[in-house]
């Protein structure tokens, strides 16, 4: 951190891991705020782009977020433009696509943003490692339940990226070159041209004659990303669904079974959210393979809730065991034989 400016923190560098897709409520002048000077404020249903703009606040050169791919390509249309401006004010250095599976605790695809205040260049780099990572075996205890999970070491393969790997990126990051199928710079009006979509796989180069995966491979694949979407099953009320934006999920997915069939592959259909009438929301797990990260991470906040509202809990009865006592002492308050406590 260099210094402070206006009661502001100050950093050179800043690299953030924020929450992902949370709602938020952005302030009643936040037109007016200097974070969001030239911007389109952030959609409600998602705080992406808060974090994104609130981030480049601070920084006085460069910027990484590391988010999910969702940034890259949302249809919502705040998001949409904001990525326009980004991109027309120069701050955007690289895209930077992940492997899914890379955390322990979720396999949530994700990417990074680099941004740089002090860009040499017009040109954005896009890369995507995706197929350039490594399978990697961990040990992880089990976090909840009983003696059987706590007592538990499980294995767990996750995808991490190669240090040549890492060390190549840098690389071409520094020189500002092309490597087919990881890297390729592009320029502003490319991107416009795709409605600022971020996708690095859109834009890199696909060797010429380079053979497609077989299609078994492609629907297995197919198949595995829609049994992971359909292992939690979510019903919830549909005025509620509305006020908490995630009517826009429900959103009919067309039928590909007659497209796979034409090459003799079988393709399973999506089924994870549906609303009705009916009040409260409805959590259907369907996944046989231990605890769903996704519980998980539900467990780790309800844990962090229930730690606090203890603490708050004990609190007010300090205070009212602290109230109480004099009074007891004094006679001012007296118990009866039938209000004494065992």
């Amino acid at each position: 951190m260099d210094n402070q400016k206006r009661g502001n923190v100050r950093m050179h560098n800043l690299i953030a891991n924020p929450p992902y897709n949370m709602r938020w409520q952005p302030p009643a002048l936040a037109g007016f705020m200097p974070k969001y000077s030239g911007y389109t404020i952030p959609p409600e249903q998602n705080a992406n782009y808060a974090f994104i703009l609130s981030g480049l606040e601070f920084a006085d050169s460069r910027a990484v977020f590391l988010l999910p791919n969702g940034v890259l390509s949302s249809g919502i249309k705040e998001e949409q433009e904001i990525r326009q401006q980004l991109i027309q004010q120069n701050l955007l250095l690289a895209v930077i696509t992940l492997p899914s599976n890379m955390f322990e605790s979720t396999n949530i695809p994700t990417c990074l943003l680099i941004f740089d205040k002090r860009k040499d260049t017009r040109k954005i780099a896009m890369m995507d490692l995706k197929e350039h990572c490594k399978e990697e075996v961990r040990d992880q205890r089990g976090q909840f339940g009983g003696n059987s999970h706590t007592g538990r070491t499980y294995h767990k393969t996750v995808n991490v990226i190669p240090d040549d790997v890492m060390y190549r990126c840098v690389d071409l990051l520094k020189s500002k070159q092309d490597e087919p199928n990881l890297c390729k710079w592009i320029m502003p009006e490319e991107i416009a041209k795709l409605d600022y979509n971020l996708v690095p796989r859109r834009y890199l180069e696909t060797e010429i004659g380079e053979k497609h995966r077989s299609f078994e491979d492609i629907a297995n694949d197919y198949n595995r990303i829609i049994r992971e979407k359909n292992a939690i099953k979510i019903r919830m009320n549909r005025t509620a669904a509305k006020r908490l934006g995630y009517d826009c999920m429900s959103i009919d997915e067309p039928d590909l079974s007659a497209s796979f069939g034409v090459v003799g592959q079988k393709v399973l259909k999506e089924d994870n959210i549906s609303f009705g009438a009916d009040d409260g929301i409805k959590i259907q797990i369907s996944t046989k393979d231990g605890i769903h990260p996704l519980i998980l991470d539900f467990l780790n906040h309800w844990k962090q809730m229930i730690m606090h509202l203890n603490n708050e809990e004990n609190r007010y009865l300090a205070e009212f065991r602290d109230a109480l006592l004099p009074e007891l002492m004094s006679g001012r308050i007296e118990v009866n034989d039938n209000e004494r406590f065992d």
